[in-house]
């Protein structure tokens, strides 16, 4: 598909290759961003050392014409065509670039590159351009996905397929927390909901219910059975894992 970008999309050579300033192909084309252009046209010691540092995207040689390298703008980016993949956004993990109006086309190339890179990385992301109005090659798309273990995202254009690319690479380093919601250590409520709904089935209006019905924490963690079953909403099954959570110890003991 990385090859035929020029013709599907049609941009031949006097596309606008310079976004919004409205130059030709004819012309020199501009740099996709300041770091962008770094680490594409450094030459020598220099580009080495930018390459080697863990900020860089590398892109497929292959994905050259593709409009999506016009709008990486915010992380340096390079070109290898060692790899296999479309984008290497960390050590273990990959982007593979498809447009539903190229699945149309050549429904079996997906399932192909699938499979060449099923074993090389642990983070393998789906990066789908929705192009066309189209359920079904969609549809089939998320199929394929989901059978063979890859993350899908959807974006309706280049620019916003650019900023998956860039967000990926940009929380390569970072972990989970910096994800999860902050909630303020003097807010007993959301204090309270964060705790709640750790519980399995215990959902944001059942944390409503039960502060409602018992006030305080203390007074739901030393409620009865009979006392939680009168809450609207609270079934048995729920009922019951909301009086255990606060009764079964932390370790399972081990029997003698």
């Amino acid at each position: 598909q990385s090859s035929t970008f020029a013709g599907e999309l049609g941009m031949a050579s006097s596309v606008n290759r310079s976004g919004a300033t409205g130059r030709t192909g004819s012309q020199k084309r501009p740099s996709p961003g300041p770091s962008g252009q770094i680490a594409h046209q450094s030459s020598g010691k220099r580009a080495k050392n930018i390459i080697d540092t863990d900020v860089t995207i590398r892109v497929n040689s292959l994905q050259k014409g593709n409009p999506l390298l016009n709008y990486l703008s915010n992380m340096p980016w390079t070109y290898d065509s060692k790899i296999e993949a479309d984008y290497v956004v960390g050590r273990s993990a990959c982007v593979l670039f498809l447009s539903v109006k190229y699945h149309m086309l050549h429904p079996k190339y997906l399932l192909t590159r699938m499979g060449k890179l099923r074993t090389k990385f642990t983070s393998r992301i789906l990066l789908c351009q929705v192009d066309r109005a189209n359920d079904e090659p969609l549809q089939d798309i998320s199929r394929l996905a989901f059978v063979n273990g890859w993350s899908l995202l959807c974006a309706p254009s280049a620019r916003e397929c650019a900023r998956y690319v860039e967000t990926l690479k940009s929380f390569e380093a970072k972990s989970a927390d910096s994800l999860k919601k902050k909630v303020d250590k003097y807010d007993n409520e959301k204090i309270f909901a964060s705790m709640m709904t750790t519980i399995r089935s215990v959902n944001n209006r059942d944390v409503g219910t039960l502060a409602t019905n018992f006030k305080t924490c203390k007074n739901v963690m030393q409620a009865s059975v009979e006392r939680l079953a009168v809450c609207s909403g609270l079934g048995p099954k729920k009922v019951r894992r909301i009086h255990q959570a606060f009764r079964q110890p932390f370790r399972p003991t081990k029997k003698a």
